[in-house]
């Protein structure tokens, strides 16, 4: 069963990275000497023994460095591919100083590029149909089998997540719950029993993992169900009791031994984070300078539409619940922005050149004083007003838990004529799959949704 080659998910994907780069070499080498493209050449091949072998050692460590194995099938296909991409851009340069250091200076630079350019292909292929090959196992019942025990939102919550991403592998069998309802049943998966009834579940219906996901109020029961099947063969896994409160993509840490399970921590790290803040600074910085005559235009014909300001800084909360001031450009009546009232279709308070300037969304232009300071992004959940934020329920604020941006998820699906609690949703997806190629891609459809103005006002 998928149960069981999950172990080897990782190896599997390692050894055949290696057989498809040591045949994407083969081909290119072939390709060179044999295709019409450049100078003819005389040499019989181009690729000898070492070369192989150099590469069969370069590859695997350069992709594992960049999280190319991910032996718990968790991330995105998009992230997958951001691990390969990078992963084999510097197993490619090492290759080129392993030519320099052993005098293979006749290698070609359109093999190389036949080589590159065939490699990356492969992988990515490759980890696609493995994602297809799990979705079909899964889907048909012969998935890694998973009990859920509980019958709370959170239970329901971590049945939803394996359901709606059949690619890792993981099938639901069933609850183990106290009575749910008259069909004994939860978003379509059964009740097998209680959860004092684990072990025997187990047993019965030959479970491969166990994630119990009771309230914190029966902590004493979760330690009893676990002790129950230690002696079983079956991995068991227990969701944290602050499950709720913990923020998107929550990191656990060792303290000497001691697990800690951040609440507060950035959703956005490491190589991610640089990335992204190089990213805001480039696009944003250029933007301004692209864009500096159009913004004093505007604010002259704001002031000569309604004397005042042509810019106001509204207060808005960021990452982290950090509260900052929000540039834009004045869209109504002087002092009227302030207000603490919902944006509506027909606001009386909007002015003429505002409304023109919301239909193409011309007002957020000056966010990107505050994309460069670093206070939001380019990209990530549009930052929200104090007072709303004080009335989010828990599981809302972890939109919080990323940089705010000028758009996001959400307005590329539907903007502001969608519900506030769909909008977070929006947002937490964001944040749950982030990766720098999700940003471009939001960059990337957020034109046409200006353009078309549907939901702008």
């Amino acid at each position: 069963m998928v149960g069981n080659l999950a172990r080897w998910w990782g190896i599997g994907l390692l050894v055949g990275d290696v057989v498809l780069t040591c045949l994407s070499l083969f081909i290119a080498d072939w390709a060179r000497r044999d295709l019409p493209i450049g100078d003819p050449v005389e040499i019989e091949r181009f690729i000898r023994a070492p070369i192989y072998l150099a590469v069969c050692i370069l590859w695997p460590v350069a992709l594992r460095a960049f999280g190319a194995y991910d032996t718990r099938r968790t991330r995105a296909l998009a992230d997958e591919i951001g691990a390969v991409v990078p992963g084999v851009a510097v197993a490619s340069l090492a290759l080129v100083g392993f030519f320099y250091v052993f005098e293979f200076r006749f290698i070609s630079r359109l093999l190389l590029a036949y080589f590159v350019a065939l490699d990356l292909v492969l992988l990515v292929n490759v980890r696609l149909v493995a994602r297809l090959t799990m979705t079909w196992l899964a889907t048909g019942g012969h998935g890694s089998r998973v009990l859920v025990v509980g019958g709370g939102a959170t239970a329901r919550e971590v049945a939803s997540l394996m359901v709606a991403r059949p690619w890792a592998g993981l099938a639901v069998v069933g609850f183990a719950a106290d009575d749910i309802g008259p069909s004994d049943q939860m978003d379509g998966i059964a009740r097998l029993g209680r959860p004092d009834d684990a072990a025997a579940i187990v047993l019965a219906h030959a479970i491969d993992e166990v994630i119990v996901a009771l309230p914190p109020d029966r902590h004493q029961e979760t330690v009893q169900v676990a002790l129950a099947l230690l002696p079983l063969p079956v991995r068991v896994r227990i969701v944290p009791e602050r499950f709720s409160m913990i923020a998107a993509r929550a990191r656990v840490e060792n303290l000497w031994g001691v697990p800690l399970i951040g609440i507060r921590d950035p959703a956005i790290v490491g190589t991610d984070r640089v990335i992204k803040r190089a990213f805001d600074l480039a696009i944003g910085g250029i933007g301004l300078v692209i864009l500096g005559p159009a913004i004093a235009l505007i604010a002259l014909a704001i002031s000569l539409d309604d004397p005042g300001p042509a810019f106001v800084g509204l207060d808005r909360v960021g990452e982290n619940g950090r509260e900052f001031r929000m540039w834009k450009f004045r869209t109504m009546r002087v002092g009227s922005e302030r207000e603490r009232v919902l944006k509506s279709r027909d606001d009386p308070r909007v002015t003429r050149l505002g409304r023109f300037l919301r239909r193409w969304s011309l007002d957020e232009v000056p966010n990107l004083f505050n994309v460069l300071v670093g206070e939001m992004s380019l990209v990530g959940p549009r930052p929200e007003q104090p007072w709303i934020v004080e009335r989010y329920e828990p599981w809302q604020r972890k939109r919080l838990a990323a940089p705010p941006g000028m758009t996001g998820w959400w307005q590329v699906n539907g903007r502001s004529d969608r519900p506030l609690h769909e909008n977070v949703e929006y947002d937490l997806y964001y944040i749950q799959n982030y990766s720098p190629w999700l940003d471009i891609a939001i960059l990337l459809r957020t034109i046409p949704v200006v353009l078309r103005g549907r939901g702008a006002f």
